[in-house]
């Protein structure tokens, strides 16, 4: 089992409510996530991030699947190849960032 995958696991290996002001946001675990993937809501997390090197491109530290507001996201700690940590949230349906925000400054493509 890969590192980046062990740590996913451990990441989402819990089922965590937490209350926003205005909607619930709800961290999925792990055999919730390969349902979900299965189903064909979601990438999986491998998927996720070999699309997401093409634009930020690092070591997983951490990450986290939510649903909010009907919707599924990662949320990724991803140590960039200059040494800091960067935090992307990212539709898990498609991988990518949202489109009304702005990449972190530490994202750098992977270059071959």
């Amino acid at each position: 089992m890969t590192r980046a995958l062990f740590i996913t696991l451990l990441a989402l290996a819990t089922y965590t409510p937490v209350c926003a002001s205005s909607s619930p946001l709800v961290e999925l675990g792990h055999y919730q996530a390969n349902d979900l993937v299965s189903a064909g809501k979601i990438l999986s997390l491998d998927i996720t991030l070999s699309k997401i090197k093409y634009f930020c491109y690092g070591k997983l530290i951490d990450a986290h699947l939510y649903q909010e507001q009907g919707k599924w996201r990662y949320d990724l700690q991803i140590k960039a190849q200059g040494g800091q940590i960067i935090e992307l949230s990212l539709d898990a349906s498609t991988g990518q960032p949202h489109p009304n925000k702005s990449l972190p400054s530490g994202c750098i493509a992977f270059k071959d």
